[in-house]
């Protein structure tokens, strides 16, 4: 089957501990991984590009071929898999610290009597940068025969990988791009030479609220939304965890507001990103955001229902569209008692 919806972003193995005690340690993860299940979840023709290192097990790349996601657009490198522990307290919160050798020699000891130098915290900062930059795939690695698609997904990559994307994509403006984003810092000014250059070449922007907050601290999502969109993407969508999505339509200057799903959570890992691959099928499928936001949102409540990325390609589209119904009619009923 012709691919049609590419998912773009890093994979990376998880080392997980729980506030219970338990370990699990290798599991596939990544945002790339999880936009591209979250988007198989409704299609069959979604593909997945990213960098894989001599660590990445060959078991999860077939799980993700026996499951019609198109794989031709993995890179293979003689480097390490990006790869971190993610660290669960009993509030829920996460931490990550990064395992990656040339990281974990340069990162400081919480136990340390003296002050990180600004020196040392430089180099740690480049070490870090190095290790993503090399986790991220270039569009000149990508096969010619997926360029031929109709929507492409960026998930969070470094400014200037996500730049690289977006100068390819100038030549291919039939293909509908969404974009997600790491923090960045920008305190306010909307008219950041890079953020101008990314906004002006995307179709929809899909910010987390922490992303929100380091670009507009004690930001207005309204004002947010709209500065985003004045400068670009005709779709900003926020997702805001279990206060759902905040979705904003620059043709009609309307905003939409969708319940989330009420699943059975085990781990939220993953889920904006998982909600940013239904997303993209979704608009594809309807040309609407708010029944595209409906799609991200079922798509995240089966990711977050079980542990790892993998897990959820085991959804039928028959359970998908049963609770995007139910979905629709849980969102209408909220919009009825406004």
């Amino acid at each position: 089957m012709t691919t049609k919806h590419l998912c773009v972003g890093s994979l990376a193995l998880n080392d997980t501990v729980y506030a219970d005690g338990r370990t699990s340690m290798g599991d596939p993860g990544g945002n790339a991984l999880y936009a591209a299940v979250g988007a198989n979840i409704w299609s069959d023709q979604v593909g997945i590009v990213a960098v894989v290192g001599y660590d990445w097990p060959a078991d999860y790349t077939s799980t993700l071929s026996q499951s019609a996601i198109d794989i031709s657009g993995l890179v293979q490198k003689d480097e390490e898999t990006l790869r971190a522990w993610t660290i669960y307290e009993a509030s829920g919160y996460r931490r990550y610290f990064s395992r990656n050798t040339e990281v974990v020699l340069l990162t400081p000891s919480p136990y340390s009597s003296s002050p990180l130098s600004a020196e040392d915290a430089s180099k740690y900062s480049e070490a870090a940068r190095r290790v993503h930059i090399r986790s991220s795939p270039l569009p000149q690695e990508l096969p010619n025969h997926l360029w031929n698609v109709d929507t492409i997904h960026l998930s969070p990559m470094r400014m200037e990988t996500m730049l690289t994307w977006l100068d390819y994509l100038k030549t291919k403006p039939e293909i509908f791009v969404s974009v997600d984003i790491s923090p960045y810092s920008i305190n306010g000014n909307f008219d950041d030479p890079n953020l101008l250059k990314l906004l002006s070449r995307v179709d929809a922007f899909m910010p987390s609220e922490a992303e929100v907050e380091s670009m507009m601290p004690n930001h207005n999502v309204g004002i947010f939304c709209r500065e985003i969109a004045a400068r670009g993407p005709k779709i900003v969508a926020v997702k805001q965890g279990d206060h759902g999505v905040l979705i904003y339509e620059r043709s009609n200057n309307s905003f939409y507001e969708i319940c989330p799903y009420p699943a059975d959570v085990d781990d939220l890992t993953g889920a904006g990103d998982s909600f940013c691959g239904g997303f993209s099928i979704g608009y594809f499928e309807t040309r609407d955001p708010l029944k595209a936001a409906l799609y991200g949102t079922v798509s995240a409540s089966f990711i977050i229902e079980g542990f790892g990325g993998l897990h959820g390609l085991k959804t039928s589209r028959q359970q998908a569209e049963s609770r995007l119904e139910r979905l629709y009619h849980i969102n209408l009923m909220a919009l009825s008692q406004t």
